[in-house]
């Protein structure tokens, strides 16, 4: 089953569930208000256009362009984010085999001078100031990873338990549908547990208030367990949950301890029923996890999304060097050229 899911912005995700939890019947364009797209680990700009963003995010399948981010900085270009998963020295490589193959001429240096305050700095030195850097950079984006494309395919098992593609909207409503059982199942499980301690704690209160029959009953018969049962009403569990206890312990039951657990569990009891029965209070839950989850591992988008026109890779022609060059038409109808301006014509 080949799948490809980009990585996604977290606090994006979780704004775009919980507009389906307050508004079920929300639309996939929405959500594509909220989420706008992949987000990768680096500052790399996503160049696709938004039309086509939003039908990856309808059909479930497309692909996405990112671009280096760079600037100049004193007469050179300097690379400040690279797309995701490619290498700087792999960069640095393929521009350095064009320039041994002379196919960028109008480049003189190429430096890494990346650190850890600078995790990517790659540095491009024009062979002079009048060299169209805008040019050589879109060159680049075409031949080389400064730009590169992801293929999405978001080819998923859904609740049914088969594999399918399917659309954002669809992605985001079958995990709720899960996240929401997942929840119910946690609180339930927890109810659980409640409801068997607050059973114990009755017992062991029955215990205390009847702690010197009780020990003696511990201590002079074969069979404590029935006759506890038989004498105080208790269950099996609580016989047991009673047995359980050493003698020193158990004479060292304080009531105030077993009511106070038993006033604490009965709040968290009540208000685990509560959420349980009720639609509203369920919703809540969720949205407050969702947004305790985001605030707590979320972060800032990182890959803007700027969309450029497309790279082209430059033509021998306009790979060779612009230089100055005098033409001198003689009387005798003689032609001639030298390169530069400083030629005189006179005794050409």
């Amino acid at each position: 089953m080949a799948t490809d899911i980009p990585p996604h912005n977290l606090r994006e995700v979780a704004q775009a569930a919980i507009a389906l939890i307050d508004q079920p019947k929300t639309t996939l364009d929405q959500l594509l208000d909220i989420v706008q797209g992949p987000d990768y680990p680096t500052e790399a700009e996503i160049i696709t256009s938004r039309a086509e963003i939003r039908k990856i995010y309808e059909n479930g399948r497309g692909s996405v362009r990112m671009r280096a981010v760079w600037k100049k900085e004193d007469g050179a270009v300097v690379i400040s984010a690279l797309p995701h998963q490619v290498s700087g020295a792999r960069v640095l490589e393929q521009i350095a085999a064009q320039m041994r193959n002379k196919k960028l001429p109008m480049v003189d240096d190429l430096r890494d001078e990346s650190d850890h305050e600078n995790p990517t700095r790659l540095v491009i030195v024009p062979r002079s100031n009048r060299v169209d850097m805008d040019q050589v950079m879109n060159h680049l984006f075409a031949t080389t990873d400064l730009e590169k494309s992801y293929r999405i395919n978001l080819n998923m098992i859904g609740l049914d338990g088969r594999p399918a593609v399917k659309n954002l909207l669809e992605i985001l409503s079958e995990w709720l549908v899960f996240r929401r059982d997942t929840v119910r199942r946690r609180l339930n499980y927890r109810l659980e547990k409640v409801l068997k301690r607050l059973h114990i704690l009755e017992g062991l209160l029955v215990a205390f208030l009847n702690i010197d029959e009780v020990i003696e009953i511990i201590r002079n018969e074969d069979e404590p367990k029935p006759a506890l049962m038989s004498r105080f009403g208790l269950t099996e569990t609580q016989a047991e949950a009673i047995l359980e206890l050493k003698l020193r312990h158990l004479a060292k039951l304080e009531e105030m301890k077993i009511r106070g657990e038993q006033s604490e569990l009965e709040k968290e009891r009540d208000q685990l029923q509560g959420i349980l029965a009720s639609e509203r209070k369920m919703n809540n839950l969720l949205k407050k996890e969702l947004q305790a989850d985001a605030q707590a591992y979320g972060d800032d988008r990182r890959s803007p999304l700027q969309e450029r026109e497309e790279a082209k890779a430059m033509s021998e022609h306009d790979m060779l060097p612009s230089e100055p060059v005098t033409i001198v038409l003689s009387q005798m109808g003689w032609v001639r050229s030298a390169k530069g301006h400083d030629i005189d014509a006179a005794g050409a």
